[in-house]
């Protein structure tokens, strides 16, 4: 037990924090899936898109708030901010629209966000993590 702990010191590593071996995704040009709104998990409804959005070339948002395509831009000057969002106009019923509209009111008061390993969490102004969502394959 000594032995790991003169190595851990000789290493820089901490006994107390755990060393991940997950590299960060990148934040552009991944499909990010929401798994969490609000504190509430994401339920994925048969036949329906999962929310998701990919942030793509030239500051190009698109995806899916689970019931709508959306596109617009996003600026990451000072965080992540989206902005000029676009969306179709689908009547969806219940739970979809619900979860929808808090997904697409969520991207619109993000202000700052932090990856770490497959997982992205959106903030607000104020510092609530507003959604989680995880890296999957861009599709």
């Amino acid at each position: 037990m000594k032995l790991f702990f003169t190595l851990a010191i000789l290493l820089g590593l901490s006994a107390c924090a755990p060393v991940s071996s997950v590299p960060d995704e990148s934040l552009l040009n991944t499909y990010w899936r929401a798994i969490e709104i609000d504190g509430k998990l994401v339920v994925a409804v048969n036949n329906r898109s999962e929310p998701h959005f990919v942030l793509a070339a030239e500051y190009r948002a698109h995806g899916s708030d689970g019931c709508n395509r959306f596109n617009g831009s996003y600026d990451l000057t000072q965080g992540l901010r989206f902005s000029r969002m676009a969306s179709t106009m689908m009547a969806c019923l219940p739970p979809v629209d619900a979860q929808a509209r808090e997904f697409t009111n969520v991207l619109s008061e993000t202000s700052s966000y932090r990856i770490n390993g497959k997982l992205i969490e959106l903030s607000d102004v104020k510092g609530h993590v507003r959604l989680r969502l995880e890296a999957t394959a861009l599709r």
